[in-house]
């Protein structure tokens, strides 16, 4: 296959997982916030997170300053990727779904906000990182080049190590107890293999 097949493909992927958001983030603009981490950190990880989930990748699809990268994956790795950035767009929906109003893109309660435990929230209490890491890897695969994929995987890595623990730490002062009992049914981005303590 062609090199500008996967790049045109990796695109299309984009639009539609960007189309999936945006009714979302119209719902997150106009809720009111009871509370915000406004940290440095937070700031460091939105940016780091465009620059590894959203720069380089355009870097490697519309131009060819970052080719000569390219880690000469087999094609059948290849449309893996795609096809786990396919699965993950379906589950990006769900996941936004269940949440409803609750949903930001930063560390922030909002008025009214609730727990949510069910759907993909059953049994894992972060899925969402978990569809960036599905989707991570896909674009790893789909680019096949050094520079997407190491900063891709740094900027899901950071924001897993730093930002997983300030939002237990918020959910926990948020929902007390609550929070707390849910910890011990759940995992993190992974099911729990067993319940008992």
């Amino acid at each position: 296959m062609n090199e500008i097949v996967f790049k045109i493909t990796f695109v299309v992927l984009w639009l539609i997982y960007t189309l999936i958001r945006v009714p979302f983030d119209k719902g997150y603009k106009v809720s009111e916030r009871i509370k915000k981490l406004n940290l440095p950190s937070e700031k460091f990880l939105i940016l780091l997170l465009f620059f590894g989930l959203m720069l380089m990748p355009f870097i490697w699809a519309f131009t060819p300053f970052i080719d000569r990268f390219n880690l000469n994956f087999p094609i059948w790795l290849r449309l893996l990727g795609i096809a786990f950035s396919g699965i993950s767009l379906p589950y990006f929906w769900w996941i936004h779904k269940t949440l409803g109003e609750n949903w930001s893109p930063s560390l922030e309660i909002r008025k009214g906000h609730e727990l949510i435990k069910t759907g993909p929230y059953k049994s894992i209490r972060h899925p969402m990182y978990l569809q960036i890491l599905i989707w991570t890897i896909g674009q790893v695969l789909i680019s096949s080049n050094l520079f997407v994929s190491l900063f891709g995987m740094i900027a899901w890595t950071l924001l897993y190590l730093i930002r997983v623990p300030k939002e237990e730490k918020m959910m926990i002062e948020t929902f007390g107890e609550e929070y707390i009992d849910y910890i011990k049914q759940t995992g993190k981005i992974f099911p729990k293999l067993s319940n008992k303590e």
